[in-house]
């Protein structure tokens, strides 16, 4: 069934290959094996896949058949895999068996059909192998899915089936009224189950969150971790019903037992191995010997465990209870960690202490009124200051203003912080400070940050020439003129040079001149690089040898510093055959740095780029639209010329073959047959005038794009190849063919077929001459 053509079948349920198929009246495409069948989907809704027995079909078919006046009516479903019949008036079971629900299936479904007509089930099933007529309407979904038909029949040909269709009509609808209400039945019924089902998870989902709520309220107490765990055994052996529950600390030692409630006294000896829970089946037993469950949690961190233990034969845990222990296990640590951070915050104190005594930092409290009630740190004595001469006083007073506390209490609200850089004695500190809640004083700190500013400060300056280079490696992928990309990498690269202004040179005859300026440059420098500077120059001439040119203000002539250049950067740059400068200039006398020289370089080399990339391009367009062999124009650009010049007007296209291109090739060698191509297309190239055009667009296929009003006289292509002749190709010649837009129509593929149509006509009556 791998074919990919749809085969017409009329029973839903068979399948025929390709090589077999027929052609029916009233048919239906049946899917591949693995494709989807929406079938099955609804009787898998309607809960009638199986073979069980279906009183309520059964009554509706009874009904129908006497409504009907018929001896048998059948429910005959059908998917692509099998067929069957859930319901039958008349005939029994046994008689409906799955080989004779397949033929009922292939029944023609017009009533006239079965005039004479003879099946082989139906042979069985009325025996004397006779039988008189029978009609059926099929069993729709409202989704409009087909799912088998609704089958009446009679022995005797009595049955008026024309006035019974209406009749047979609403029973088909009445079958699926039956069924959608058994599917809509389920539907309540499962969502009663799920409904349970979610009520039952909720339930168990609340006593888990209030009993894990209470042992995180354990934190809280005043406990040590001994009893913070007993406590949570005990709450966790209330959630999951266990019958005993202890806590083991070492292993290998007896467990004390914490529930239910017992004073410590022993319990169950526990497994070495580590084996988290066992269930009943796992043979672990109580002291007594009666056999239980057992659960493990390790406690994080520590050498410890808690059990949880179950009585009795079929004790188990569920997967309910094995999420519980999981959770446990976080829980805990939740535990540990709150004993955890009151041991970090002792250590924190002591660090604090060790850095208010060897760090540069001074921490202070003042109170409602501003006199400092608190002032510690190493960092006064960088200030000069003692702490006994600080108590008591203003910090406005103190730090002369600098932190402004007066306005701090003002502004900031209880809790919130300030946080501010402030200069002192010549040192950067970094201040936080905050309102209390306790009167409106303020707690602050100060940390030495001086060398910390100094780093930013160059890391800042590095992320600029970071973020200059980047930017010109964008400017490098631009598309443009020269010019542009050019000035966008100047405006990018200018503010990065302070008190400068750049200026792109190119080389005209013996002279350099400005292609490109930006920045602000002062007026007489700007003239004089307007005029242009000889290449003689002394500068230009190191530059044509490829090098760099850097001039500080102790290089230039007075005359040139007085009219306001006080420095000159220059960086060759060449591509091919072309040479450029890019230079730039200094405003004030400032020495260029190495990375303003990096800087520079790179700009020059985006130029250089750009210069390359415009050559490479020029080149690509060429070959692009180029026949390699004959110079002419391929066929990409035969198209787009061909519309071009319909769009202009009047246009004659003409298409030629060579003749006697096979001849030479198979005679004298395919390099001499190259050589008649390049011949033919030198002869063609003779006949343009201005704005017409010659291309090769095939082996041997030529065309050309001529001026004119539509009918012009086509050039004697005859006395054109006489040069081909010339050139040792005697036998070689041409056939051609023309049409004219618009005589011949605008549409550029039709212009051409008729075209070629014409011209193969020429080629059959030369062949005729010959």
């Amino acid at each position: 069934m791998g074919d990919t053509h749809c085969v017409k079948v009329v029973c839903e349920g068979a399948y025929l290959t390709p090589a077999r198929r027929h052609r029916y009246d009233e048919g239906h495409v049946i899917q591949p094996p693995n494709a989807p069948d929406p079938r099955v989907d609804a009787c898998a809704r309607y809960a009638v896949l199986d073979l069980g027995v279906y009183p309520d079909l059964d009554r509706v078919c009874r009904v129908m058949a006497g409504a009907l006046g018929v001896e048998h009516v059948a429910v005959v479903l059908a998917t692509a895999r099998r067929c069957w019949v859930p319901a039958a008036a008349g005939w029994t079971p046994r008689d409906l068996g799955q080989r004779a629900a397949e033929q009922l299936s292939k029944a023609p479904r017009s009533p006239a059909a079965w005039a004479g007509a003879r099946l082989p089930a139906f042979d069985a099933l009325f025996g004397d192998g006779h039988w008189g007529a029978a009609a059926t309407t099929p069993l729709t979904t409202p989704g409009g899915v087909q799912i088998g038909l609704l089958l009446a029949a009679s022995a005797a040909p009595r049955v008026d089936w024309d006035r019974s269709a209406a009749q047979l009509h609403d029973g088909a609808a009445l079958i699926m009224q039956v069924l959608e209400a058994r599917a809509a039945s389920a539907q309540l019924d499962r969502g009663r189950q799920e409904r349970e089902r979610l009520a039952g998870r909720l339930h168990q989902a609340t006593l888990t969150a209030r009993t894990f709520q209470a042992i995180a309220d354990l934190t809280a107490l005043p406990l040590d971790e001994d009893d913070s765990l007993r406590g949570a055994a005990q709450l966790t052996a209330e959630l999951i019903s266990a019958d005993w529950a202890g806590l083991q600390f070492r292993p290998g030692g007896t467990p004390e037992s914490v529930w239910p409630e017992q004073d410590g006294r022993p319990g169950p000896p526990l497994p070495a191995s580590d084996v988290p829970v066992l269930d009943a089946a796992a043979g672990w037993t109580f002291p007594d010997g009666e056999p239980g469950a057992l659960a493990c949690v390790d406690v994080p961190g520590r050498a410890a465990r808690l059990a949880f233990a179950r009585r009795g034969m079929d004790a188990r845990w569920s997967s309910s209870d094995r999420q519980v222990l999981r959770d446990l296990t976080w829980a805990l640590r939740h535990l540990l960690s709150f004993a955890a951070q009151a041991s970090a915050l002792r250590g924190l104190e002591e660090q604090l202490q060790f850095a208010l005594r060897n760090l540069p930092m001074i921490l202070w409290v003042t109170d409602a009124r501003g006199a400092l009630a608190v002032a510690e740190g190493s960092g006064l004595t960088q200030l000069g200051l003692r702490r006994e001469q600080v108590l008591g006083r203003s910090l406005d007073e103190v730090l002369g203003g600098t932190l402004n506390v007066t306005a701090l209490r003002a502004e900031l609200g209880v809790g919130q912080e300030r946080r501010q850089e402030v200069t002192l004695a010549g040192r950067v500190y970094d201040t936080h400070r905050v309102r209390l809640p306790d009167g409106g004083g303020t707690l602050g700190v100060a940390f030495d940050v001086t060398e910390l500013v100094e780093s930013r400060a160059q890391a800042r300056r590095a992320q600029r020439h970071a973020e200059t280079l980047l930017d010109l490696t964008q400017v490098m992928a631009l598309s443009g003129s020269l010019p542009e990309v050019t000035l966008q990498a100047l405006e990018v690269l200018l503010p990065a040079l302070p008190h400068s202004w750049m200026v792109l040179w190119f080389r005209e005859g013996p002279l350099l001149r400005p292609l490109v300026s930006c920045g602000e440059q002062p007026e007489a420098i700007a003239q004089w690089q307007r005029r242009g500077v000889p290449l003689t120059d002394a500068f230009a001439q190191r530059l044509l040898a490829g090098a760099a040119v850097q001039l500080n203000p102790p290089d230039l002539p007075e005359r040139l510093r007085n009219e306001g250049l006080h420095g000159a950067l220059l960086m060759p740059v060449r591509a091919g055959e072309t040479l450029m400068v890019l230079g730039a200039y200094r405003r004030e006398p400032l020495a260029w740095s190495p990375v303003e020289r990096d800087l520079l370089s790179v700009a020059a080399r985006v130029v250089q780029v750009s210069l390359e990339r415009r050559d490479t391009l020029a080149e690509l367009r060429s070959a692009a639209v180029t026949d390699s062999l004959t110079g002419l124009g391929n066929r990409r650009a035969f198209e787009a010329d061909l519309r071009a010049a319909l769009a202009r007007g009047p246009v004659t296209l003409v298409t030629l073959d060579v003749d006697g291109l096979k001849q030479v090739n198979d005679t004298q060698g395919h390099a001499r047959g190259d050589e008649l191509l390049r011949s033919v297309a030198r002869a063609l190239g003779n006949l343009l005038g201005p704005d017409e055009g010659a291309y090769r667009v095939g082996g041997d296929e030529f065309c050309l794009l001529l001026r004119g009003l539509p009918g012009r006289a086509l050039p004697d292509l005859d006395a054109a190849l006489l040069s081909v002749k010339a050139d040792g190709f005697a036998q070689a010649g041409a056939s051609a063919g023309s049409a004219s837009a618009p005589l011949d129509g605008q549409d550029p593929e039709a212009l051409w077929q008729l075209a070629d149509e014409r011209m193969y006509l020429e080629k059959a009556r030369r062949r005729q001459v010959r």
